[in-house]
């Protein structure tokens, strides 16, 4: 008979950093781990702790299979785990919450951006395209000043037999400040999420930039969408409202911009509804806030018109949440109409909307309250 054994084959041939063994201790098996080399056979990489817990160095073996082997007439270990720690994987891996953050022109907190990245403490709550809050009826005539920057999370893995200590890096472009935690700590097989703040100072142009972010050799390209701040009342408070249709007369577009707590605008219960508004007076719009019932837009267009006949789209959202969202765009100065145009809902409801509120763009030199 031959070695008796408990193997475990592995998905394909790879280099070995080490193995990890957890048993039940005190056994008095004894045992040795070894790792199979496509045409030559077991090699032993050490004997198996009698502790319960064993990790043996694998010297770069290129192995497709591993097993515990012990003497013939000793108990069989009881074995809970065998973990492979591969070498050709990088320390980490590396996963971003979000691929795309929006970030006020102008937002940084010194205004010195300068396309570096620094160490931060303590970060506000995401302020991008689907942020989100608890609230379910309706807001005030103003909504909440955003953070200085936009914010996501990158979540990192472990891919070490120990901890792997680094900080997450950026190459920002010049006018950006990216900061992150001076020191991170990933345990052994452990996962650690990560808080990414990005700002952008005043000498930042409007526009899409790709920033790079970097951990234990992994790479992720984040996109960075720079809009105008945005400040003064909400533009929807003076403005007309109206839709494609309303589920009844109890539900009329007026609602979105009433001022009332306890009204909602709500559409027919079918893709493509919209509701709109008509401004007083043409406006460089900035950014569109949107509370939106349970019936919300899985994806959405926000469209602006000088004459309520020609459209444009100035911002598009794929993966609605629901609840708060804002959304930020650069309209032109003589938009006098915005338009939310419903794509694909996401419930077997209509689209439902508590409010709608419209913000212009803050021309440098006046004293508007800033967003």
């Amino acid at each position: 008979p031959g070695t008796p054994a408990l193997t475990v084959s592995l998905p394909e041939r790879r280099p070995l950093e080490a193995v990890t063994v957890q048993t039940g201790p005190g056994s008095g098996t004894r045992a040795r781990v070894e790792a199979h080399v496509p045409g030559e056979g077991w090699r032993r990489l050490g004997p198996l702790s009698g502790s319960g817990w064993t990790q043996r160095e694998g010297h770069g073996v290129r192995a497709d299979a591993l097993r515990l082997a012990w003497s013939p007439g000793s108990d069989e270990p009881v074995v809970h785990e065998i973990t492979p720690w591969y070498a050709d994987r990088p320390d980490a891996s590396l996963s971003l919450s979000k691929d795309e953050v929006d970030v006020p022109v102008g937002g940084g907190r010194d205004g010195k951006g300068t396309g570096k990245d620094t160490a931060g403490g303590k970060h506000g709550k995401d302020t991008g395209k689907h942020g989100r809050n608890s609230g379910t009826g309706k807001h005030g005539a103003s909504a909440e000043r955003p953070a200085p920057g936009g914010q996501i999370t990158a979540r990192l893995h472990g891919h070490r037999p120990s901890d792997v200590r680094g900080r997450v890096t950026a190459d920002a472009p010049k006018g950006f400040t990216v900061r992150t935690p001076k020191r991170t700590v990933v345990p052994r097989g452990g996962t650690v999420d990560v808080p990414v703040e990005i700002e952008a100072d005043a000498s930042v142009k409007p526009g899409s930039y790709r920033v790079p972010l970097s951990f234990g050799g992994e790479k992720r390209t984040l996109t960075v969408r720079a809009f105008p701040r945005t400040g003064g009342p909400d533009l929807a408070r003076g403005s007309t409202a109206s839709s494609s249709g309303d589920e009844t007369g109890d539900f009329p577009a007026s609602a979105v911009n009433d001022g009332r707590e306890d009204t909602r605008w709500s559409s027919p219960a079918k893709d493509g509804e919209w509701v709109q508004l008509k401004l007083p007076r043409p406006t460089r719009v900035g950014e569109v806030v949107l509370h939106w019932q349970d019936a919300y837009a899985k994806s959405y267009r926000v469209q602006v018109s000088a004459d309520g006949k020609r459209w444009r789209d100035a911002a598009r959202v794929r993966n609605g949440r629901g609840g708060r969202e804002t959304v930020r765009m650069d309209a032109p100065a003589d938009t006098r109409y915005v338009r939310v145009q419903g794509d694909e809902r996401a419930t077997r409801f209509g689209y439902s909307l508590w409010t709608l509120e419209a913000y212009a763009v803050r021309e440098h030199g006046r004293h508007a309250r800033g967003r």
